[in-house]
C-alpha cells in the first residue's frame, strides 16, 4: 500500500476499535450536550448544520460520507430526507445499519464513492477530511456525486485551533502521551479549504468556525466542572467562534459549498 493508503487504513482501524465508544458518545449527546467536549462540539455543529439544511427533507437525497454510526443519517431521516451512507469501517456500519434500517449503507473508500455522477442533492462529510493526507481527493468525489446546485457540508480541523491539537497530535505520534490516540491527523486553514473546494467545482465556498476555546484542556484538568463551564461559555462561543479572523483559531471548520451549475449549451 502507498503511504496515503496506509494512513487511511490506520484511521479506519482505529475507528473500528472505537465504534462502540462513538455510539455511546452520541447517546450521551442526546441526553446532555454539555456532558463532554465531544457532545458539545456535536451540539454546536448540529446547530450550524441546521442553518443550512431544510427543516423538512421533502424527499431530498443526502449522502453521508464517512457516516460512522449513522447518527446524522438517523436524525435527517426523521426529517424526511432520503439518506444513504458510506464508511470504511465495517464495525461503524453495523451501528449505522442498526440506526437506519432500510437505508442504503455501503462499505466504501471516501475517495472512490460507489455512486454515479449527480446522484445526490446534498452531501455531508463530518470529521473525515482530518484523516486524509490529501483532502482534495475526497472533496472532488463529494462534488462528483452531487447534482449541479447540490449542497456539500464538510468539517475540517483548523491548524491554529486553541487546543493546540496540531502540536499535541504530532507529539503523540512520537511518544505515548496518556490515553491520546496515536493516529496522525491533518490540519488546514480556511484559505486552503476554499481553494480545494473551488478547485473541485464549488461556487464561493463558505468556511465557518463551529466552536472556540481550549475546552479540551478544561475537560482533562477539571472534568467535573466542564458541563457548568460549557453552559456559561456557550453564549460567548456563539458570538466569537465564527467571527472573521477569529475562526482560524476555532476547533472545527464547517465548509458550505454549492456545486456549480452545468454550463448551458447555448453559451
Amino acid at each position: 500500500m502507498s503511504p496515503t493508503e496506509i494512513q487511511k487504513q490506520l484511521a479506519i482501524d482505529q475507528h473500528s476499535i472505537q465504534a462502540d465508544e462513538f455510539a455511546r458518545r452520541y447517546r450521551e449527546l442526546e441526553e446532555d450536550g454539555y456532558r463532554s467536549c465531544f457532545a458539545y462540539s456535536r451540539k454546536r455543529l448540529a446547530e450550524l448544520l441546521d442553518s443550512y439544511l431544510p427543516k423538512q427533507g421533502g424527499g431530498l437525497h443526502l449522502l453521508d460520507v464517512g457516516c460512522g454510526t449513522g447518527h446524522h443519517m438517523a436524525s435527517l431521516r426523521e426529517r424526511g430526507f432520503e439518506v444513504a451512507g458510506v464508511d470504511g469501517s465495517g464495525e461503524m456500519l453495523d451501528q449505522a445499519r442498526a440506526n437506519n434500517p432500510g437505508s442504503e449503507i455501503r462499505l466504501a473508500d471516501v475517495e472512490a464513492l460507489p455512486f454515479a455522477d449527480g446522484s445526490f442533492d446534498l452531501a455531508l462529510c463530518v470529521e473525515v477530511l482530518r484523516y486524509l493526507p490529501d483532502s482534495s481527493r475526497c472533496i472532488a468525489e463529494l462534488a462528483r456525486v452531487l447534482k449541479p446546485g447540490g449542497v456539500c457540508l464538510a468539517t475540517a480541523a483548523p491548524i491554529l485551533n486553541l487546543n493546540g491539537y496540531w502540536l499535541v497530535n504530532r507529539a503523540a505520534n512520537l511518544v505515548r502521551i496518556g490515553d491520546l490516540v496515536r493516529l496522525k491527523q491533518f490540519f488546514t486553514s480556511s484559505r486552503r479549504l476554499q481553494s480545494e473546494f473551488v478547485g473541485a467545482g464549488f461556487l464561493k465556498p463558505d468556511v465557518r468556525g463551529v466552536y472556540f476555546g481550549p475546552i479540551n484542556w478544561v475537560e482533562r484538568l477539571l472534568p467535573n466542572a466542564l458541563p457548568r463551564l460549557l453552559k456559561a461559555w456557550e453564549p460567548v462561543d456563539k458570538t466569537i467562534a465564527d467571527a472573521p479572523f477569529v475562526r482560524e483559531f476555532s476547533n472545527m471548520f464547517l465548509v458550505h459549498g454549492v456545486k456549480m451549475e452545468a454550463p448551458r449549451a447555448d453559451r
